[in-house]
């Protein structure tokens, strides 16, 4: 491929006139790192990066729209700047659209900020949680995954905190240890902006399980928080002779002026997605949605991506970003194909354990609901519930195992309806492979294979979600249904510090603080591998989890009693003969596990928020329940006076 300086030296006058004629220059000056010859207005701050990212021939890009032209105002990270790679684009798009691009850089939270204030009509970022978050508060729709690189941790040749060949998170507790010794030339260099990136070095912080904000920032010389987009950071890192976290494409278009090489370039916690999201705010016009929208559908299609694939592959050998494939796509769970075509999001704030269902009626709902794009956003159902009734969150649907809290905690001011859908088991989860005692574990002796030297288990967190309690109440009914009043001793009182007590024949199962062995009995904290993580790697033998859980595991499972599963409401007051005590003193007693559902009155769009209540408690949201292993409940039980959109047929 021919680079655009050779274009201008070697033969063909008559094309060049041409490229001339029709505006764009391909012997100017350029904008960083790009082949790019129309500069879109910048509205941040100027980044200095280096120029000289070439891309292959520039071609005549022939304008073919007529008419009024409109703005589309992008809100982008710096990384995204730095490279060049949207400068590249940007013709291209704009000979085909009678818009003209007005970008400004800056980091991710910035300019999710800026989205927020309504100061912009699209995202271009690279933080999966920032992301979520601001999807999550009504602000956007169409997220779109369209390129991913990787973060590199790089530092000076001579390394001499010795990190080559380290994991992210080790590398970065060797760095953290020899600061704060002061070994001479350990200096860390932080964007410390709220940027994607900055994000991405926090989450390390956390997988590494250090405290960022106590045991990191201001914790002495060794670490400095810069305060600057990705190619300042990386110059000055270079000048100080000291380490970053950088973008690869960043990186790729600085490396000539700097004094850094890649040290850590492998670990999954170094992945770097980049994603679009069309911001959805108060008074925003149908047009700058649509407009939005059209730029992400360029982003996505087969020619930007193969264009996005090639840049930088002359100068470096290697594209700045990769394409996002489907297989791609499928293996990140990202979408990055979907047309863009909703202007308005409908929230679903639901329980962990409806993820699954919500994600394929999902796809059911916006692809039946014009202009509309659902959002299910998960978490524990006290904390989504507040979200609605503290923070005032507009939640269009919320939806948990634990029915009775809506009416509890949301009638009669935040809501005025329910409807109970849909009901789950305990059961005990495990892996013919790799499960000890598989071939003979049943519904009858299970506490006793449990029991046996070298058998392991695990429960999710019992002081933070219903499924972990649970088992521990499921543990104590097994006493009484079996005969046998060791089991709980056993299996949990001899393997952790959850206890017991009993009066007014009532047991109260202490989980405050459970404490577990982790050999025999193994309760992940945040940040490890999930206890069906577990279970798949062979780490435990069984896991107790929901029904539905084992199913969409392909787990196999032991279905227990329905005297002890929580299941069967015919069962409720011998299920409410056990309780567990919550480490802020509050108890739950035991109870059919029941899922309900409603409309909250803050609802930004409730009949959308309706639609989707008689989508689930349709049949064919009946049939995604049954094949996602809970029991439906149809017809659906109402509390309160339902309104006649919501009920399915």
């Amino acid at each position: 491929m021919m680079d655009r300086r050779a274009l201008c030296t070697g033969v063909g006058l008559l094309a060049l006139l041409l490229v001339l004629f029709i505006g764009v220059s391909g012997c100017t000056g350029t904008t960083p790192g790009g082949n790019a010859t129309t500069t879109p207005t910048v509205t941040g701050p100027e980044t200095g990066a280096p120029t000289g990212v070439t891309t292959g021939d520039v071609t005549a890009v022939p304008t073919n729209v007529t008419g009024p032209r409109t703005d589309l105002v992008i809100a982008t990270t710096t990384s995204l700047d730095d490279t060049g790679l949207l400068d590249y684009l940007t013709p291209f798009y704009e000979a085909t659209h009678a818009v003209n691009l007005k970008i400004t850089s800056q980091g991710t939270g910035k300019a999710i900020e800026l989205a927020k204030r309504g100061d912009a009509d699209l995202l271009l970022v690279h933080s999966p949680s920032q992301e979520t978050a601001f999807l999550e508060g009504g602000n956007g729709v169409n997220r779109r995954s369209f390129a991913y690189n990787y973060f590199v941790i790089v530092g000076p040749e001579s390394d001499p905190a010795g990190i080559r060949g380290l994991s992210p998170e080790e590398a970065f507790l060797k760095l953290m240890k020899d600061g704060k010794a002061g070994n001479k030339g350990v200096v860390f260099v932080s964007r410390g902006d709220n940027s994607g990136t900055h994000s991405a070095e926090k989450t390390i912080w956390g997988r590494a399980k250090v405290n960022y904000a106590t045991d990191v920032q201001k914790s002495g010389a060794w670490y400095v928080e810069a305060g600057k987009g990705m190619g300042e950071t990386l110059q000055m890192a270079s000048e100080k002779g000291a380490y970053t976290l950088s973008d690869e494409g960043t990186f790729l278009a600085y490396k000539g002026n700097l004094k850094l090489t890649p040290l850590i370039t492998e670990g999954a916690s170094l992945l770097n997605i980049y994603s679009a999201i069309t911001v959805v705010q108060k008074g925003n016009a149908t047009a700058s949605l649509e407009a939005a929208n059209q730029y992400i559908d360029f982003l996505i299609s087969a020619d930007t991506q193969a264009k996005i694939a090639d840049y930088g592959k002359e100068q470096y050998g290697k594209g700045l970003f990769s394409p996002m494939t489907a297989e791609k796509a499928k293996e990140f769970k990202v979408d990055s194909s979907t047309p863009a075509t909703a202007t308005k999001p409908v929230l679903v704030y639901a329980a962990g354990s409806l993820a699954s269902p919500f994600a394929k009626l999902k796809k059911s709902f916006d692809a039946n609901t014009t202009g509309a794009e659902l959002g299910v956003y998960t978490g524990a159902s006290v904390t989504q519930i507040e979200k609605v009734t503290k923070t005032n969150a507009k939640a269009d649907v919320v939806a948990f195992e634990d029915a009775y809290l809506i009416p509890k905690l949301m009638f009669p001011n935040n809501a005025s309806w329910m409807l109970s859908f849909a009901r789950n088991a305990m059961v005990i989860a495990y892996n013919n492979t790799t499960s000890d005692y598989a071939s003979e574990i049943s519904d009858n002796n299970w506490f006793d294979v449990l029991d046996r030297a070298g058998v392991s288990y695990a429960t999710s967190d019992p002081t933070t979600d219903p499924g972990g309690y649970r088992s521990y109440m499921m543990i104590k009914l097994a006493e009484k249904h079996y005969g046998k009043n060791t089991i709980f001793k056993s299996l949990v009182g001899d393997h952790s510090k959850i206890t017991y007590t009993f009066a007014n024949d009532k047991t109260t199962i202490d989980v405050s603080k459970p404490t577990p062995d982790g050999v025999t009995l193994v309760i992940p904290k945040t940040g490890d591998p999930s206890y069906t993580d577990l279970l798949k790697t062979g780490k435990v033998d069984y896991v107790f989890t929901y029904r539905s859980n084992a199913v969409q595991n392909g787990f196999n499972y032991v279905t227990l009693p329905a005297e002890i599963d929580l299941s069967d409401p015919t069962h409720e007051a011998e299920y409410a003969k056990v309780e567990v005590k919550r480490p802020d003193g509050s108890t739950e007693a035991g109870m059919p596990i029941t899922y309900g559902i409603t409309v909250p009155s803050v609802a930004k769009n409730p009949e959308l928020g309706e639609a989707f209540v008689r989508l689930l408690t349709g049949r064919e949201g009946t049939e995604v329940l049954k094949a996602e292993g809970f029991i439906p409940i149809t017809p659906a039980l109402a509390t309160g006076t339902v309104p006649a959109g919501a009920v399915g047929a």
